[in-house]
């Protein structure tokens, strides 16, 4: 009997899976055929429709990612104590998942971001889903470091609303990273990827309205990079 033959069902949508994820990721959902992924696969198109109905079913499956990618970092967070402390964090955090990687899910986190951004161009159904896991897993703990930050005057109190100051700090983080996803950049930064990404925290601190104190005080690479990975070890 033959390795394909002893393959159940759950395996062998697995191994489908595996395949469509990366081309799906290169090529987006509309440049993505049936046959491409069947080929990858190396099983016929016949046996692919057993498994999966259309080329929609399967690209659900592969975009429930992010759900297990929210729903770990979230794990972290409601532990947290809520201050000037955490909001560093949260955005060092951002940041840091962002540009480069959520910790134990690299590998997947390049074929979402890819995702991500075809979503963007394509159809806006997983931006959308994608987003709303990510503040839904901030909001809460966010507002909180926002009035105990004001109330401490580490922060001060601006005009743009709580929801407006996290999304700006997510499209320079965004945007960035649509900047590196191949490996050389498309504009001439000065500096390293690393060094950019400490410039671009400063700036988003000092955006948002933190006191340069605070940003002295809570602003240390090294100890929220711990707190950081220790928020994705919950899982």
């Amino acid at each position: 009997m033959t390795e394909k033959a002893r393959m159940s069902s759950e395996e062998r949508k697995a191994v489908i899976i595996r395949a469509a994820k990366p081309l799906f990721a290169e090529k987006g959902f509309n440049g993505t055929s049936i046959r491409d992924i069947a080929r990858e696969a190396g099983v016929s198109e016949a046996l692919l429709y057993r498994h999966f109905p259309s080329k929609e079913a399967m690209y659900r499956e592969i975009l429930a990612y992010t759900g297990r990618l929210s729903s770990v970092a979230l794990e972290g967070i409601r532990d947290l104590e809520p201050g000037t402390e955490t909001l560093v964090l949260l955005i060092y955090t951002l940041f840091q998942v962002i540009l480069f990687e959520s910790p134990g899910l690299e590998d997947e986190q390049k074929h979402h971001e890819r995702l991500l951004f075809y979503s963007l161009l394509e159809e806006d159904s997983y931006a959308r889903m994608v987003f709303k896991k990510m503040f839904d897993s901030f909001h809460a703990m966010l507002e909180e470091s926002v009035t105990k930050a004001i109330k401490n005057g580490d922060l001060a109190k601006l005009t743009v609303s709580l929801e407006n100051r996290f999304w700006f700090a997510h499209h320079l983080a965004m945007a960035l990273n649509l900047c590196h996803l191949s490996d050389k950049p498309v504009f001439s930064y000065a500096g390293a990827k690393r060094d950019l990404v400490e410039e671009a925290l400063l700036f988003t601190f000092r955006g948002i309205g933190l006191t340069e104190g605070a940003i002295r005080k809570y602003y240390k690479s090294e100890a929220l990079r711990a707190r950081m990975n220790a928020i994705f070890k919950k899982e």
